[in-house]
């Protein structure tokens, strides 16, 4: 344990930092402590990979899977910040020798005490593989000889089943002395039993107190490594065809943890507690008391280097011939795109678990397709096209159900559940607390009805379809009476077009243009063609909202807001050009525009200012998977892309609340509902409620 160098922070988020514990490829780790004077393992990421926005988002994947380890041999994550300048995470600070400085001072371990080792470190990895990771780098600096058995640690450098490799292109991740052939080529197949390699060549120093294939330069290592012979003199009997198994060249040949965990036994915990280890505990748990109780002292700041002057003119020189060059539109929006960027949403509690569910339920028969949730006061709709269930959004009880299909598109008004289904696609306006259904017969024109886009007073707009599925015109209804009140031509999209209503207008949204529709007559107030020299996708535009006298689309890879009565455009944002997101969609809370895409991020609605950005733990889900109110956001994400599946939550200021991790079943991914401070989920299978708190 060293003190603070030159150029370290003072403190890294909330953790107040006292002393150098270690410093890695990736990063130096420190001593820190929390805001409740708790002490912790705090390790900061260097700054040439805070640098690479592909480690950031590898990095926060693997930091949100490495929480979900747990097991009495690994030291748990307790908090991360992956959007830091810097990214970090912290553990449990654990007073105790690595097995490397063990067995330097004490000397090799007994066979009982290798036994104890193993089967400790055996178990620890099942952990962490049963949460998605492989650690690959399994070295004896990077396990702890505690009071209560081995603890592996630094998951920072642990690697999601499904990521490249995180130091760079070319770069290998682990330790030569330790890592497994397949490591050192780069294959696709270093996985689970790349760690069994691994395993076995620290049991065999933990034996024997040498590196299992010799003390060599790098290269002459590596080639040992992939070509030679691990040294085994030295390692006892009874181990040596274990040890020499967990180190054979080909990943198939190695044994599982299971059957590792079957040779070791039987395993004595207490045979790894010599005299010797307990005292250099002590002396550890000494060290760190001490360290933590004397006054910390600030670390120097590195010496200022004086930039020459006509340096920063040089360079504000040509920042002014690239703006001029581009010309005043375009670089208008390369200025507000680069100095006014989302800031980060603060991220201290990202990694935490979700609260047991409140209440549970599985419907009667299991679901055959994709489910949905709607929400109106205390009833919650839970249903597919199997059928409805209506439940307590307090207690979860069913009240009452229904064989009418839910779908995507099915809507809320007041007190009473706005559903398509049945025969011919009928219109059934449902009362939330009875069931009552009155049923409108809106295909009297020989048109189905379909995606509902919002109710004005009692009018509700709606899409139809003619023979075959043949496109036909947006409709409003009375619901009073169940009279077409208008129609309203589809234009030439190759979706059926979306739309949106405000308190005075109805917006239908059809490539490539948005119309402004009078409400109570149908007729056409004004158009705005979308452009698409905002962004780098040309194709149909997906969901839009409108609130606030504003609407709101993503249309051509840009997220737009129009003026609603002027029908002029407002501000602009380019959203992800990379990724073919099919459910781009813009939810409106308070005086924000929320919009989902890769990721969560927040617009002030008249001005257009980024506020905050939230990413999620994996690639966030399509249709149904986002859900906002007035104070809570819920996402999905995982599913169809083979990724882990769950959700999480967070305050509509950006603060995230916690993470649900669990699969769901279909093509489709947890769907979502918020109200309240209760968040409403769904795997397919069954409802969860959740109390958000925090």
């Amino acid at each position: 344990m060293r003190s603070l160098q030159q150029g370290d922070p003072a403190s890294v988020g909330p953790y107040q930092l006292i002393a150098r514990l270690g410093e890695g490829g990736m990063g130096t780790v420190f001593l820190a402590r929390s805001p409740g004077a708790g002490l912790a393992a705090l390790k900061l990421i260097k700054r040439e990979y805070a640098a690479d926005p592909e480690f950031r988002a590898r990095f926060r994947r693997e930091i949100t899977a490495a929480s979900r380890v747990s097991g009495l041999f690994t030291a748990p994550i307790q908090a991360a910040d992956a959007d830091a300048s810097q990214p970090w995470f912290t553990t449990a600070y654990i007073p105790a020798p690595t097995l490397d400085e063990a067995v330097t001072a004490i000397g090799p371990l007994p066979e009982p005490a290798v036994r104890a080792l193993g089967a400790g470190l055996a178990e620890a990895l099942q952990a962490i593989h049963a949460a998605g990771l492989v650690h690959r780098d399994l070295k004896p600096g990077n396990i702890l000889l505690a009071e209560d058995g081995p603890k592996i640690i630094d998951f920072g450098v642990a690697k999601a089943g499904d990521a490249t490799q995180l130091t760079g292109t070319g770069g290998m991740l682990g330790t030569p002395a330790y890592m497994a052939p397949e490591q050192i080529a780069g294959s696709k197949d270093a996985g689970p039993a790349s760690d069994v390699f691994s395993l076995g060549g620290v049991l065999v120093h933990a034996a024997t107190g040498r590196k299992p294939f010799g003390e060599r330069d790098e290269a002459a290592l590596l080639y040992e490594v992939m070509y030679g012979e691990p040294e085994l003199h030295g390692v006892p009997g009874s181990l040596h065809s274990l040890l020499a198994a967990c180190l054979a060249k080909e990943p198939a040949r190695r044994p599982r943890l299971e059957d590792v965990l079957t040779r070791l036994a039987p395993a004595d915990p207490q045979a790894l507690l010599s005299p010797a280890l307990r005292e250099a505990v002590r002396a550890k748990e000494t060290e760190a008391h001490q360290v933590a109780s004397r006054p910390i002292a600030v670390p120097p700041p590195l010496p200022r280097v004086g930039v020459p002057r006509r340096r920063v003119l040089g360079l504000t020189a040509i920042g002014a011939v690239v703006v001029a060059g581009v010309g005043g539109g375009t670089a208008a929006w390369a200025l507000t795109r680069t100095e006014k960027s989302a800031r980060p949403a603060p991220r201290g509690t990202a990694l935490a678990t979700a609260p047991p569910p409140a209440w549970t339920f599985t419907p009667p028969t299991a679901l055959t397709d994709d489910a949905y949730l709607l929400v109106s006061g205390d009833v919650v709709l839970f249903g597919s096209t199997d059928g409805i269930w209506a439940l307590d959004a307090r207690t979860g009880r069913q009240l009452w159900t229904h064989d009418i299909p839910l779908g995507a598109s099915d809507t809320v008004h007041g007190s009473t559940f706005l559903v398509i289904g049945g025969h011919d696609q009928l219109l059934n306006v449902i009362d939330a607390t009875t069931g009552h259904t009155t049923t409108f017969h809106t295909n009297t024109d020989k048109i189905s009805t379909g995606d509902i886009h919002g109710v004005i007073g009692n009018t509700v707009v709606l899409n139809t379809s003619g023979p075959k599925l043949s496109r036909g015109p947006v409709i409003a209804v009375d619901l009073t009476s169940g009279r077409t009140l208008w129609h309203y031509p589809a234009g030439t999209g190759t979706l059926d077009p979306t739309g949106a209503v405000d308190g005075t207008t109805v917006f239908i949204n059809d490539k490539p243009a948005l119309v402004a529709l009078d409400p109570a007559t149908g007729r056409k107030r004004w158009t705005y063609t979308w452009p698409t020299d905002l962004g780098s996708r040309d194709w149909d535009t997906f969901d839009i909202t409108a609130g606030g006298g504003r609407a709101f689309g993503d249309f051509g890879g840009a997220l737009q807001a129009v003026d609603a009565t002027s029908g002029k455009a407002l501000w602009s944002h380019p959203t992800d050009p990379k990724v073919d997101i099919a459910y781009d969609t813009v939810f409106l809370s308070g005086t924000d525009a929320i919009f989902k895409g890769t990721d969560v991020r927040a617009y002030d609605q008249a001005t257009g200012t980024p506020k905050w950005t939230l990413y999620g733990p994996e690639p966030l889900a399509g249709l149904g998977g986002v859900a906002v109110s007035d104070g809570l956001i819920a996402a999905a994400f995982g599913g169809y892309s083979g990724y882990p599946q769950g959700f999480f939550t967070a305050r509509t200021d950006g603060r995230l609340l916690w993470t649900h991790w669990g699969p769901a079943t279909a093509l489709e991914d947890w769907a979502v509902a918020v109200a309240g401070s209760s968040v409403f989920a769904t795997d397919q299978r069954r409802a969860y409620c959740f109390r958000a708190g925090g």
